[in-house]
């Protein structure tokens, strides 16, 4: 079909248009300052663990956070049971044993740990005593709210 030059600019305009206002009602379409360059690394593990069982996650090492906050790893975790887990992070590299940066016992975590030379990371949870327990683990490479 062979379409005046005014009318495919039109179509062409209205496409475009449509394009943006669909990705803007799903969230595909960012504005130009939240377009950044910065990769968040996300490790994750959820299921249910037994009384002295432990779950780990990564290793990782952290990201430039494109904000501009607090750099560092960060741990979140949840259970959803009546008592606590206890939550950690290690930090280690390819010549040296890892070594505990972080402990907490608790229902609830999200801290995060400032990165330290050219170490990896990794995160668990344990259970030392009573039944099983679901849980939910992440480890990301920069703090995310």
């Amino acid at each position: 079909m062979n379409r005046p030059a005014k009318s495919r600019r039109v179509l062409a305009w209205s496409t475009a248009v449509l394009t943006v206002a669909a990705g803007a009602l799903t969230g595909s379409v960012a504005p130009a300052s939240a377009r950044l360059d910065a990769t968040l690394i996300s490790h994750h593990s959820f299921g249910t663990i037994a009384r002295g069982g432990t779950v780990c996650v990564g290793p990782l090492s952290p990201t430039a956070d494109p904000t501009g906050g607090t750099p560092g790893v960060q741990i979140s975790g949840f259970t959803n049971g009546s008592s606590n887990l206890t939550w950690q992070v290690f930090s280690g590299s390819s010549q040296s044993a890892p070594t505990r940066v972080f402990q907490t016992s608790a229902r609830f975590v999200d801290h995060t740990v400032p990165p330290e030379g050219n170490l990896l990371y990794h995160a668990c949870v344990v259970k030392s005593s009573g039944s099983t327990q679901d849980y939910d683990l992440t480890l990301n490479s920069f703090p995310v709210e």
